[in-house]
């Protein structure tokens, strides 16, 4: 059985496409529900795994899951086909798969932490709470944001000192 991947997706680019991605995302919804399978969208090249399960539109954001890990490459089938970016937040945790990746005028970015960065979370399993740099935490998603972020703005000061 799969571990399951969860993905949030916000789209980049012209409102008028928004529009476009509601009604494919529908009806991805409901071709899954009646299926009771993953769904691609057609112009997807169905070699390409990352089947969406669990589908849903809410407020231009688009929520999903998929097995194991991200689905990259039909999220950038998808943005190219619209000619729109995103920004693709994903976590799996029982595989320590955690990042956000960006997809804006062709060019992929994809921040994510590492084995290293998780082995910064003490658990005290007494309390069931998680440790952090001197605080205490209910969960360790807080602290995989606070880390996330931080390999953020590092790579947005590599990406000026680059330029």
């Amino acid at each position: 059985m799969a571990n399951w991947c969860s993905n949030t997706v916000e789209f980049i680019g012209e409102h008028c496409q928004f529009e476009y991605l509601e009604v494919l995302f529908t009806a991805i919804a409901a071709k899954e529900k009646k299926e009771g399978k993953g769904q691609l969208p057609a112009f997807v090249n169905e070699k390409d795994t990352g089947y969406l399960f669990d589908t849903r539109w809410e407020d231009g954001i688009l929520y999903y899951e998929t097995k194991w890990s991200p689905n990259f490459g039909v999220m950038k089938q998808i943005a190219e086909h619209f000619s729109i970016g995103f920004i693709h937040r994903y976590a799996e945790p029982g595989n320590m798969v955690y990042g956000e990746a960006t997809y804006k005028d062709s060019v992929f970015t994809d921040v994510f932490l590492a084995s290293e960065d998780y082995e910064l979370c003490g658990y005290d399993e007494e309390s069931d709470t998680y440790s952090f740099e001197g605080n205490t935490y209910e969960s360790n998603e807080e602290i995989l944001e606070i880390l996330l972020e931080r390999k953020k703005a590092i790579k947005a000061l590599q990406d000026l000192n680059n330029e």
